[in-house]
């Protein structure tokens, strides 16, 4: 069920300045993920409903349970919410040891859809729809497909928002979602560890 209306008073900022709401139609600002250090979202101009209180859902697809570092894995951010018109996401992947530090590296694979821009204040990149991505009008469920390159890191964490819109080109009426999943490093047992291992080093020591 949709819950009640929310106005913080920060997404009153935004009524301000109508404009930047066609104007985030071609991807909204760095550092709204959800993503740590500041955690925002979406609802700081989207700020009809809390956060995560629609009928509708955000997930990211293809991610595997644990990641082999230098590997390009294809994923899509897939968001969904009934009678929503207009869709938006931006997505970030940070380093759990430092949430200035981005976790490997994403690749735009559709650039007619997706894009990336990287936060002038730190050194993590943020993927995001362009205009054309925001696939308006259509009911959804709507998709974006990117790669991502494994770094090699114990374990990252991906933070992603979505914004289900109504397509009004206003910053009310939208719906946002946020989630974040963390994934870790696939530990691989040393060749020297092992029975055959030893074996072989004790060979080529005698050669």
């Amino acid at each position: 069920m949709k819950h009640g209306t929310l106005l913080p008073l920060a997404g009153l900022i935004c009524t301000l300045v109508p404009t930047l709401a066609s104007a985030y139609s071609g991807g909204p600002p760095d550092r709204f993920a959800s993503n740590p250090p500041f955690d925002q979202n979406c609802t700081f101009c989207h700020f009809s409903y809390e956060v995560n209180s629609g009928d509708g859902d955000l997930q990211i697809l293809g991610l595997p349970s644990e990641f082999v570092p230098g590997q390009t894995y294809p994923l899509t951010v897939m968001l969904e919410d009934p009678g929503q018109q207009r869709w938006g996401f931006e997505l970030t992947v940070l380093d759990d040891a430092d949430d200035f530090a981005e976790g490997g590296s994403l690749v735009v694979t559709d650039p007619l859809n997706t894009q990336i821009s990287e936060d002038v204040e730190g050194t993590e990149d943020y993927l995001k729809h362009t205009s054309e991505g925001t696939h308006w009008p259509s009911d959804g469920p709507t998709s974006w497909n990117f790669d991502w390159t494994a770094p090699d890191l114990p374990s990252v964490t991906f933070y992603f928002c979505g914004n289900a819109a109504d397509g009004d080109q206003s910053f009310v009426g939208d719906y946002i979602y946020a989630r974040s999943t963390t994934v870790t490093r696939r530990e691989v047992t040393p060749v020297a560890e092992t029975s055959w291992g030893r074996v072989k080093s004790l060979y080529v020591a005698k050669r």
